[in-house]
């Protein structure tokens, strides 16, 4: 392997790698506040995806792509929401149905209205195109560089909203003590909703970043959970932190399992996610430990 496809896998990896922390991130953090998994995920990543295909074709910028990617799904949070009311505090069994169930309505909704062809978005003009570090003599595509960037901006903003914003405490007060909030007469319900909102419109967001790298079709969304899941184990549930350094990590792996393992290298995440477990069942970030 020479320095440039080192590089240039590491940059790929780590575009990979924020794409899925931010899918993962959305998840973990309806998991640690609500206490359930969301299997509909990955129908509202492929959901902000479509959505900025088609605000791209209608000759909009693409800045107004990704916020439509991200409000339109954060929208339909509260639908979502609303439906798994009825079984909160039960066994968190009912919760995952409704949330996979809601993801096959959207994926079949999407396939009705929009068929099942392959769509790509093509990359914005400002960034189709390389940076070249002439003394390394590496050109990395523009597009992923932007990814990385954007991603690691939402990050930081996600990590300022939880330490230094009044909603933030709520989510951290909810996520420690729900119903010590609830004594304190705080509208819970209504922080739900919005960690819904800000969970779903994530995962949306997500799919609108990666929607000029890869085509997409509505049905593919009951598949990118199983992408994004070895994130959540490796990183530990209980631990929302832990989703950035596992994204990174997996993701890089991926590309460079790529290059040496091609055939194989879609495994790697899987693979990984075993020995972790084997080792850490709850992650290697988790707060419980080994």
């Amino acid at each position: 392997m020479t320095v440039s496809q080192f590089a240039l896998a590491l940059v790929v990896g780590l575009a990979s790698g924020m794409i899925s922390y931010l899918t993962a991130s959305g998840m973990s953090l309806i998991i640690s506040g609500m206490g359930t998994i969301n299997f509909g995920q990955g129908a509202f990543y492929i959901f902000g995806a479509l959505l900025c295909y088609y605000t791209v074709k209608a000759e909009l910028p693409f800045a107004v792509a990704l916020l439509v990617g991200f409000a339109v799904p954060a929208l339909l949070g509260i639908v979502v929401e609303f439906l798994l009311r009825p079984v909160f505090g039960l066994d968190m069994t009912y919760s995952m149905l409704i949330t996979m169930g809601v993801s096959y309505m959207l994926c079949d909704g999407m396939s009705l209205m929009w068929g099942n062809t392959v769509r790509a978005t093509p990359v914005p003009p400002m960034l189709n195109g390389a940076v070249r570090i002439a003394s390394m003599n590496i050109a990395f595509p523009a597009y992923y560089l932007f990814i990385i960037i954007f991603s690691a901006a939402i990050a930081v903003a996600f990590k300022l909203m939880f330490t230094r914003t009044k909603l933030g405490i709520y989510f951290r007060a909810i996520i420690s003590d729900r119903h010590m909030v609830e004594c304190l007469g705080i509208n819970v319900q209504l922080l739900f909703s919005v960690m819904f909102m800000i969970g779903l419109g994530l995962g949306g967001i997500a799919g609108a970043l990666n929607a000029p790298i890869s085509g997409l079709t509505p049905q593919q969304g009951l598949t990118i959970f199983n992408q994004v899941f070895p994130v959540l184990l490796v990183g530990g549930l209980d631990n929302m932190d832990g989703a950035l350094p596992a994204a990174l990590v997996l993701g890089v792996a991926s590309a460079l399992a790529a290059i040496f393992i091609p055939t194989y290298y879609n495994l790697v995440p899987n693979v990984v996610m075993v020995i972790v477990m084997f080792f850490r069942p709850n992650g290697l970030f988790s707060k419980k430990g080994a």
